[in-house]
């Protein structure tokens, strides 16, 4: 009998020297991602008619594929792992996370059953294990791994629903008797809302809970608007705090909300997805203080754990809780395990997200990680100082950790109306990303714009950060000239 030809499978004759190559382009794009420019300046139109587009009926040679890829992707790649890339919270990807990324997809395991994985299932539980106790969580936790933090706290505002409403399965929201009321501060991230609306709970019934000076969660408020709605007719149900605020880095009261939602039988859920690897650092840890207290906590270690999209976590104090809420049963899936994935969130064919995990971890260690967390911070103080010393910068919030926010103080600013202030953040944050040497992003604090930088980066210097605060103010500085220019023109042709 003869062996059957490569024709009738999707085997490459040269598997491994195209697997090589591969190799040798991440390679390239990992060691020049300081040297390039933090963003390419391009356009859709011209990146899609880079590529070849009518749908092949005949295939081509890998490498003839490969040629189309590098002649297409590294020249707009954005280099999220540049130094001065401090824009989103997406962060620098470790390369040994990397290598954990490309084996799990080379292995392509399936664990929503142990039988679809049994290494991915296991490592999933160790990693989890290792982030239970990094949160401080004790006996009977659970955990998920997701893709990022708008799923995290979408699992755990789910799990909160259904401990709060337990027919909400069977009858729906269309069952119960009082609507259900959700809370968070004026700080929280979008995708609160965003799980209100896909649970059915509604925008409306999202409570947008003041902060303070700091951008903290007032626990005045939110008691206030829990009162309210008890008697108004409403069931509170679920408190979300902040351990990092999008804007601003800001943690909420933890210990005290934890303290108010135990005395009014409220579910806490943290969104440490960013801050919660303050947890490494011994100086921040305390900062965080009281987050083991909560019954649920999304935290994202593709942010400030450096490892490579995508990668989130939902960790829950209660696994029964966990369990009760997504077991999924049906006969085609043959006989159950304990350790079954497919019961811990609602998804079900999912990959195997461990590994880049652990495999960064075991490669570097949280102590690595711990002082890299630290200069992160100090980053943003250096950054704020600068701010502070300068009399063309104004600090326009305190870092908690390393998200750090300024103002750009024009010449005679006085005369500045606040939409013409805002446009010259954004006009300077447009010129220094075309310049390729950095890529930042706005923010409005007090309902003004400012300058953020989120430093969760590991290339990141000290040199980075003044580099960047010295080109910003040179920018800042000509944009202002001109624009004071522009109005005095206009103003003496209105004399004329």
């Amino acid at each position: 009998m003869t062996s059957q030809s490569t024709d009738y499978t999707l085997d490459l004759e040269r598997l491994d020297d195209h697997l090589d190559r591969v190799m040798q382009i991440i390679g390239d794009h990992i060691r020049t991602v300081r040297t390039d420019p933090v963003v390419a300046q391009t356009n859709f139109e011209k990146v899609r008619a880079s590529f070849p587009s009518e749908l092949p009926y005949q295939g081509n040679d890998p490498d003839q594929v490969l040629d189309e890829v590098v002649a297409s992707f590294p020249p707009v790649n954005t280099r999220i792992g540049h130094p001065r890339f401090l824009a989103w919270i997406t962060t620098s990807p470790s390369p040994a996370g990397t290598i954990g990324e490309l084996l799990s997809v080379g292995f392509n395991q399936a664990p929503l059953s142990f039988k679809g994985g049994p290494a991915a299932t296991a490592l999933e539980n160790i990693v989890l294990t290792w982030f239970s106790e990094i949160f401080g969580y004790g006996e009977g936790w659970g955990g998920t791994l997701v893709s990022g933090g708008t799923v995290a706290n979408l699992m755990g505002i789910t799990v909160a629903r259904q401990a709060h409403v337990p027919n909400v399965a069977e009858k729906g929201l269309q069952g119960i008797e009082k609507p259900i009321t959700l809370y968070v501060s004026d700080q929280g991230h979008m995708s609160i809302s965003r799980s209100a609306m896909l649970l059915g709970i509604g925008h409306d019934h999202v409570r947008s809970i003041p902060s303070d000076e700091n951008f903290r969660m007032r626990v005045d408020a939110l008691r206030e608007a829990v009162e309210a709605d008890r008697k108004a007719g409403f069931h509170p149900f679920c408190v979300v705090a902040q351990a990092g605020s999008v804007s601003t880095g800001a943690i909420d009261p933890l210990n005290d909300l934890a303290d108010f939602c135990e005395d009014q039988g409220l579910w806490l859920h943290v969104d440490a997805a960013y801050g919660g690897a303050a947890l490494l650092s011994e100086t921040h840890r305390p900062k965080l203080h009281g987050i083991n207290r909560a019954d649920s906590v999304c935290v994202d270690p593709h942010k400030w754990f450096f490892v490579p999209l995508e990668c989130g976590i939902t960790l829950f104090k209660s696994s029964a809780q966990q369990k009760a809420t997504f077991r999924a049963k049906a006969a085609y899936l043959g006989q159950e395990s304990d350790w079954d994935l497919k019961n811990t969130n609602f998804q079900l064919s999912r990959q195997g997200r461990a590994l880049k995990l652990w495999f960064s971890f075991r490669t570097y260690g949280l102590d690595r990680l711990a002082a890299i967390v630290d200069r992160n911070c100090a980053m943003a103080q250096l950054f704020l100082s600068l701010a502070a010393a300068s009399p063309n910068w104004t600090p326009a919030a305190p870092a908690d950790l390393s998200i750090a926010c300024a103002r750009f103080v024009p010449e005679g600013h006085e005369r500045w109306t606040q939409e013409e202030l805002d446009q010259l953040h954004i006009d300077l944050l447009a010129e220094l990303e075309r310049s390729g040497k950095g890529f930042l992003t706005p923010a409005r604090i007090g309902g003004k714009a400012a300058v953020r930088l989120c430093i969760a980066n590991h290339r990141t210097t000290e040199d980075d950060i003044r580099l960047l605060f010295d080109v910003m103010t040179e920018i800042g500085l000509r944009l202002s000239a001109n624009g004071l220019r522009l109005a005095q023109g206009t103003a003496e042709g209105s004399r004329t």
